[in-house]
């Protein structure tokens, strides 16, 4: 038993050992240093050492430029044979110190003042020299400057014959140039123009092939001008020739409201109404004709058709006796003769009869049924 008691406490010693060895509390065991410290206190220390730098060089340049010293040395006037004065410029700090002495004018020579220009700093004064020296050595100097001044003077005031003619310049007269001015005017057209201009770009687009041009050019034209004859003329032909006729039928009339006696637009009125065999609408379309109008004939012989065709025959033998009467022509004397003898009106129908054969355009067929007509009508 103590054997077994010995090895256990032996066997607890160990265990004990080991556990002291390799396990060290949590209260003084060592942590790990994290990276990102690290870079922390490195970025920290730069930045210490750079502010450092920076104010190191600020304050060596401030002194550096207080240490520069600026020299300012007072010359006084220098006296020579003829009274000199002395014009002194302040010093700056980067350029040197000059003096400019002027010559006083002289009664014998040419009103010419020189200027000698001594450079002071030359001299380069030091502070701790006496003053009486530094005055003594600018005397000098100023007298010998002054001396060669003089001698320059006596060399350059020589007669001007001698001296050689300045180059003359030529004058070259600058002629002014004409600068082209752009000058926009503002041209308000009349209502009459506007349509006119839109009335021949559409024709010159029709003659093109441009219908759809053409008839949004003659619409246009026709909302500026809408009493415009040629316009409303031409618009109610495109649309009749493009088979829109109750839109043609439709633009006349409006126009013929506001112009009752308008000569063209009621020649294409009635026209368009016969052909679609609407003859009393055309026959009373032209009941009121202006004799003065160019289509004046023309509207007569429709008139007259349309009343032969209604029975109005009487009406119809008045305008081909107005149209036989104007023109002189048998077949205008043959229709108003017709019209007479289906008006039962014989005695006016032997008179037109025997006009036409006295016309000389009447053909042989023509007069055959004339001459007919009149054996016929002589037993009456």
């Amino acid at each position: 038993m103590s054997v077994i008691n010995r090895m256990l406490k032996d066997l607890d010693q160990r265990q004990q050992t080991a556990r002291t060895q390799t396990y060290t509390p949590a209260a003084v065991a060592p942590q790990p240093i994290h990276w990102i410290w690290i870079i922390v206190t490195v970025l920290f220390s730069a930045a210490v050492i750079i502010g450092g730098l920076n104010l190191w060089w600020i304050y060596a340049d401030k002194e550096q430029h207080d240490q520069e010293p600026v020299q300012v040395t007072e010359v006084p006037p220098v006296t020579t044979g003829d009274t000199a004065k002395v014009v002194q410029q302040e010093p700056t700090l980067e350029q040197p110190q000059t003096e400019v002495i002027e010559q006083p004018e002289s009664p014998a020579k040419s009103p010419v003042k020189n200027q000698a220009i001594v450079d002071v700093s030359a001299l380069q004064p030091v502070a701790e020299a006496k003053p009486n020296l530094a005055t003594e050595k600018l005397s000098n100097n100023a007298n010998a400057t002054a001396s060669a001044d003089a001698t320059e003077l006596t060399a350059t005031d020589k007669p001007t014959t001698e001296s050689k003619p300045a180059p003359s310049a030529k004058v070259v007269k600058k002629q002014p140039q004409n600068t082209g001015t752009l000058e926009v005017t503002r041209v308000q057209l009349s209502p009459d123009e506007l349509a006119a201009n839109n009335l021949e770009k559409a024709r010159a687009a029709f003659d093109k092939g441009n219908r759809t041009e053409g008839q949004t050019l003659l619409e246009k034209a026709l909302v500026v001008k809408p009493d415009h004859v040629e316009v409303r003329g031409e618009l109610a032909a495109y649309w009749y020739g493009r088979g829109m006729t109750t839109r043609a039928l439709t633009l006349l009339q409006q126009g013929l409201d506001m112009r009752p006696q308008q000569a063209e637009w009621q020649l294409l009125f009635a026209r368009i109404l016969e052909r679609i065999g609407r003859v009393e609408q055309a026959y009373t379309a032209l009941l009121n004709i202006s004799s003065d109008a160019p289509e004046a004939p023309e509207l007569m012989k429709l008139r007259a058709a349309a009343a032969t065709q209604l029975g109005y025959f009487n009406e119809a033998a008045a305008d081909y006796t107005v149209l036989a009467s104007q023109f002189g022509e048998g077949r205008w004397w043959l229709a108003a003769a017709v019209a007479h003898e289906d008006g039962d009106n014989l005695e006016a129908a032997v008179r037109c009869y025997q006009q036409a054969l006295q016309s000389r355009d009447l053909g042989s067929d023509a007069r055959e049924y004339v001459e007919q007509r009149l054996v016929i009508l002589e037993g009456y």
